[in-house]
C-alpha cells in the first residue's frame, strides 16, 4: 500500500467508524474502492471472526500501526486511532516531499556534468567509445544510488545499525522524535480510556518502535506493578526527552494525569514536526554538495584529459625523438 493509499485508508475509516457504520462493512467498501491486497486480507480476517489488532497484523501493517489499532480497540477509541494514523503517515509523506523536491536540480546537474563531459571528450576523440564513456558512467551513477538505496532500507532491520543511525545528525533527530510521538499517543489513547497505566506503558512503548521495545514494555509494566511511579521510570529511560519527568511528575502529583499527556502529546508533535523541517531543509544541501564534489572531480579529470595529458605526451615523444 503506497503512503497515499494509507492516509486515504485510515482517513476514510475515521469517517465512516464516526458515522457509526460496523467496521466489517466499512472495510468491505474500502476494499472495492482501493482495492489494495493489505484492505482485503483485512476485510477477510474480520469477516472470519478475529479481532481488529490481529486482523491488522496478519495484513501485514506496520507494528506501530497494528499496536496502535489494539490500543484504540481495547479503550474503544478506534475512530480517534484511525485520524491519528492518517495525520501520521500526512506528516509522513510532507516530510518526504520536502526532502525529494529539492534533490531534483542537484540530480539535474550531476546528469549534466557527465553529459558536458562527454561532448568535450568527444571533441578531442569523435570516436563511438565517447558514447559508451557516457554510459558506464551514467550506469554506475544509478548503480551506486540503488545500492546506497537497499543498503539504507535493508539496515533499519538490524537493531545494532539502527542504533548506529539513531546517532546520525539530523536523521537521528527525526526518527527519535518521531518515536516519541508514537510512544506518547498509545499512552494517552489507551490511559484517557480507563486501560491501566501499567498495560498502557508496555503497550506505548511496543508502538513506539525503539530498539528494545518490547524489553523496555515488559520493564515498565513489571515496575508500575510493584509499585514504581511513571516519572520515576520515564527518568530513568533515556530514549524519551528529557524533560518529559517533570511534566508526569506535576500530573501525578496534581492528579492530572491525562491532561499531562495530552500536553506532552501536542509538544512532541510539534518537535516532530521541527525536526522533520531541520532534515528536510539540510539533507538536500548536504546532497548538492556531493553532487558539486562528483561535478567538479568529472570536469576535473576531462580538463587533464583534454589540456594536461596531451602536453605530457607530446613532452615524453619530444624527449624518446631526442634521445
Amino acid at each position: 500500500m503506497t503512503l497515499r493509499h494509507r492516509i486515504r485508508f485510515y482517513q476514510q475509516l475515521a469517517v465512516l467508524v464516526r458515522a457509526g457504520l460496523p467496521l466489517r462493512a466499512t472495510l468491505l467498501r474500502l476494499k472495492e474502492r482501493m482495492g489494495d491486497k493489505e484492505v482485503a486480507v483485512l476485510s477477510e480476517k474480520l469477516s472470519a471472526g478475529e479481532r481488529i489488532g490481529e486482523a491488522f497484523v496478519a495484513a501485514g501493517f506496520s507494528s506501530f500501526e497494528c499496536q496502535l489499532v489494539t490500543a484504540g480497540e481495547r479503550s474503544a477509541q478506534l475512530e480517534t486511532v484511525f485520524q491519528h494514523l492518517s495525520e501520521f503517515w500526512a506528516r509522513e509523506l510532507e516530510m518526504r516531499q520536502a526532502l525529494i523536491r529539492p534533490l531534483y536540480y542537484p540530480v539535474v546537474v550531476l546528469h549534466l556534468a557527465v553529459l558536458v563531459g562527454g561532448v568535450v571528450e568527444y571533441t578531442t576523440n569523435p570516436s563511438p567509445a565517447v558514447f559508451a564513456h557516457v554510459g558506464e558512467r551514467l550506469a554506475v551513477l544509478y548503480i551506486a544510488a540503488v545500492i546506497v538505496y537497499f543498503v539504507a532500507r535493508a539496515s533499519w532491520s538490524n537493531d545494532i545499525i539502527r542504533l548506529i543511525w539513531l546517532r546520525v545528525p539530523l536523521i537521528g533527530s527525526a526518527v527519535t522524535s518521531a518515536y516519541a510521538y508514537r510512544w506518547i499517543t498509545a499512552l494517552k489513547l489507551e490511559f484517557s480510556a480507563g486501560i491501566s497505566l501499567s498495560r498502557a506503558v508496555g503497550d506505548a512503548w511496543r508502538a513506539s518502535g525503539y530498539v528494545g521495545c518490547n524489553r523496555f514494555a515488559e520493564e515498565g509494566e513489571r515496575a508500575m506493578r510493584e509499585g514504581t511511579e511513571l516519572s520515576t521510570l520515564v527518568r530513568s529511560w533515556k530514549r524519551l526527552p528529557r524533560d518529559w519527568p517533570d511534566f508526569i511528575e506535576t500530573g501525578e502529583i496534581s492528579g492530572a494525569l491525562e491532561t499531562a499527556f495530552k500536553n506532552l502529546e501536542a509538544e512532541a508533535a510539534r518537535n516532530w514536526s521541527w525536526t522533520q523541517q531541520r532534515m528536510a531543509e539540510w539533507l538536500p544541501k548536504i546532497l548538492y554538495f556531493v553532487v558539486l564534489l562528483i561535478a567538479a572531480v568529472q570536469v576535473g579529470k576531462l580538463m587533464y584529459q583534454v589540456e594536461v595529458a596531451p602536453m605530457v605526451q607530446a613532452e615524453k615523444e619530444i624527449d624518446d625523438a631526442g634521445k
